[in-house]
C-alpha cells in the first residue's frame, strides 16, 4: 500500500472535516467517525484495514437499528469508518468511551463523536481522563508531541495488540469485556 506525504494527509483531514459537515446536514443526526491511531505516513495498509474491518463490524452491531448510514473510505489517514446514528449524543459518545476502554483493541481506534452543530464532544466532557500512551502511562497527546516512542515501536504493539485479538477472542462477538 501507498506512503503518503505530510501534505496529503493534511489535505485528507480537511476533506474529512468537510464532509462530517455535509454528512451533519444530511442525516441530521450525530456521527461517529472511526479510525486507526496509526503513526507515520502510510496509514492504509492491511493491518489498519483488518482492524477497521472488524472494528466497525462490533460497533455496528452494538448501533444496528441506530446506523442510518454507514460509509468506509480509505486513503491518506487510513481507513475511516463514518456512521450516522440516530441516537443521543452523548449515550453514543459513551458507547464510543466504552469501546475505547474496554475492548483489547479499543486503545488503537480513535471513535469520534460529533453533535449537531458538527462538534467533537470530548472525553473530558463526559468526566474521562485524557487517553493513556500505548507504550507508558503518559498521556498519549504528550508522548506524540514530544516524540518518546519511535514510530517502530507503536506499530509493533499495534500489531501484536491485534495479533492477539485474532487468536484470543471470537472478533465477530460484541460484548467488550470479552475479548
Amino acid at each position: 500500500m501507498r506512503e503518503y506525504t505530510a501534505e496529503e494527509i493534511l489535505a485528507a483531514r480537511e476533506e474529512r472535516v468537510d464532509l462530517i459537515g455535509e454528512l451533519r446536514k444530511r442525516f441530521k443526526t450525530p456521527l461517529l467517525v472511526m479510525r486507526v491511531n496509526y503513526p507515520g505516513l502510510k496509514k492504509t495498509n492491511n493491518l489498519t484495514v483488518n482492524i477497521i474491518e472488524d472494528m466497525s463490524r462490533l460497533i455496528c452491531a452494538e448501533l444496528s437499528e441506530k446506523i442510518c448510514w454507514k460509509l468506509l473510505r480509505q486513503g491518506a489517514e487510513g481507513p475511516i469508518v463514518y456512521l450516522a446514528v440516530d441516537k443521543d449524543v452523548w449515550a453514543l459518545k459513551t458507547i464510543a468511551i466504552n469501546f475505547e476502554e474496554k475492548h483489547s483493541m479499543g486503545r488503537c481506534l480513535d471513535l469520534d463523536v460529533y453533535d449537531l452543530e458538527g462538534r467533537s464532544l470530548g472525553r473530558k466532557e463526559l468526566g474521562y481522563p485524557g487517553r493513556k500512551c500505548y507504550l507508558c502511562e503518559d498521556y498519549a497527546q504528550h508522548c506524540v508531541r514530544a516524540r518518546r516512542h519511535s514510530e517502530g515501536d507503536v506499530i509493533a504493539y499495534i500489531e501484536e495488540k491485534y495479533r492477539t485479538y485474532r487468536k484470543h477472542s471470537d472478533y465477530r462477538k460484541s460484548a467488550y469485556g470479552r475479548n
